[in-house]
């Protein structure tokens, strides 16, 4: 007799209308924390409080759309999947040289594991997002 394994891959929960998720996020550029974004509008940003708030009104920002480009554009923050830029700082690009001169990659790290997902990322509620523009 044989034995066949198998596993289920429990499905990502996504946020729906009517939801109401947190998810605290970090942001280093070359080693340097930047400042908390402050309060932006939106059923997808932050209350200065170093959280992303995430509660979809309508179908369109539910789902794959409450992601973290979602969450930044709402703070006027460019961040795609090789580049962030916050307002009135400079852009940093994957290869820009950080000022210890080595070439930087920006990275995201969900509950401390890589994610490669980057802007895309849709958070779950209680996650801990750091967006990394780093050397390492």
């Amino acid at each position: 007799m044989g034995y066949f394994w198998f596993s289920v891959a429990t499905a990502k929960r996504l946020p729906k209308v009517g939801d109401h998720w947190h998810a605290d996020y970090e942001v280093i550029i070359c080693g340097n924390k930047m400042p908390i974004l402050p309060y932006t509008q939106g059923n997808i940003h932050t209350h200065g409080d170093g959280k992303i708030h995430i509660h979809p009104q309508y179908p369109y920002e539910a789902g794959e759309n409450a992601n973290l480009g979602r969450f930044f554009r709402s703070a006027s923050v460019t961040f795609t999947d090789s580049t962030i830029q916050y307002p009135g700082n400079r852009a940093y690009t994957n290869g820009d040289l950080c000022s210890n001169g080595k070439p930087g990659k920006l990275k995201l790290f969900v509950n401390g594991k890589e994610d490669d997902k980057l802007d895309k990322y849709v958070p779950e509620d209680l996650d801990r997002i750091r967006v990394e523009f780093t050397t390492e």
